[in-house]
């Protein structure tokens, strides 16, 4: 088998490699430096030269605010960069697995959604990732969509993920306490996503760690487990006046994933336990 990687450099980027390593699987990782996916041209030439089994596409524009600010390019990189993979995936007979986001719904449930929620996206990012997968699912034969939520993990860009991995720690930081959701450790993460390679999966995934909570919820656990003297203040989402507006509540459930491996994702406080251990370790 051979595989293909787009945004390769990035938290879930970087773990999948670790399992195909160790699994002793051929791959390709790219990202940026290596492939800008928003030039069709180059990303057909790429991808018919190396003509890979199944395209693992990661990579995204993921700041929200920058996608409200900048909808134009947001589009270009989430959903026409989508639509050309998918094109190519097609023509050279590969699987494709893209990875989309809670973000496709609109948070105003009170229940986790499921795969079979309809989606409702408040914003750019949601937007054109929900485009994405219409247009991997309208254009490539053989396809995977998988949502996942707040990711943390190695080289994790959400504010949080990056504050417990560094050094030097302020005294104070403000955390959002009104929006509740899922969060995924990725090295859980790309561990699931391999189950659903192997079993030759199709359709569409939501896969999370287990439970629900805030970004304040995981900053407090956090302290509790690494004993920082940082000072964390809960803050309400409308007084940082972000551009774009986020879903209040957005879990989801794995119902599909847990059907077809019989296996459910660990809780995420246990992984953040196991993440923080991992950075001691370094």
């Amino acid at each position: 088998m051979k595989v293909f990687i787009t945004g390769a450099d990035g938290a879930l980027g970087t773990a999948m490699q670790t399992v195909l390593r160790r699994e002793n699987i051929t791959f390709r990782a790219t990202d940026i430096k290596q492939l800008d996916i928003a030039d069709y041209a180059a990303t057909h030439a790429a991808l018919s030269n190396y003509r890979p089994d199944i395209i693992l596409h990661y990579a995204a524009m993921s700041n929200v605010d920058a996608c409200e600010q900048n909808q134009g390019l947001a589009h270009r990189v989430n959903a026409l960069s989508t639509m050309g993979l998918a094109t190519v995936a097609r023509k050279i007979g590969a699987k494709m697995l893209y990875m989309s986001t809670n973000y496709v719904f609109d948070g105003t449930h009170e229940k986790p959604y499921s795969e079979y929620s309809s989606p409702h996206p408040l914003n750019q990012y949601g937007r054109t990732k929900l485009l994405g997968e219409q247009y991997v699912k309208d254009i490539c034969d053989r396809c995977v969509v998988v949502r996942t939520a707040w990711l943390f993990g190695d080289n994790s860009k959400n504010f949080i993920p990056s504050f417990i991995a560094s050094t030097h720690k302020p005294t104070s930081i403000d955390v959002i306490c009104d929006q509740f959701g899922s969060f995924t450790y990725t090295v859980d993460l790309a561990e699931a996503l391999f189950l659903l390679i192997k079993a030759d999966a199709y359709g569409t995934f939501h896969i999370v760690n287990t439970g629900v909570g805030s970004w304040l919820d995981f900053a407090l656990k956090a302290k509790e487990i690494m004993h920082f003297k940082t000072d964390i203040q809960s803050v309400e989402t409308e007084e940082l006046h972000l551009a774009a507006l986020r879903p209040r509540y957005a879990p989801l459930e794995s119902t599909n994933y847990e059907y077809l491996t019989s296996r459910t994702m660990p809780g995420w406080e246990h992984s953040l336990a196991a993440y923080i251990k991992s950075l001691t370790k370094k």
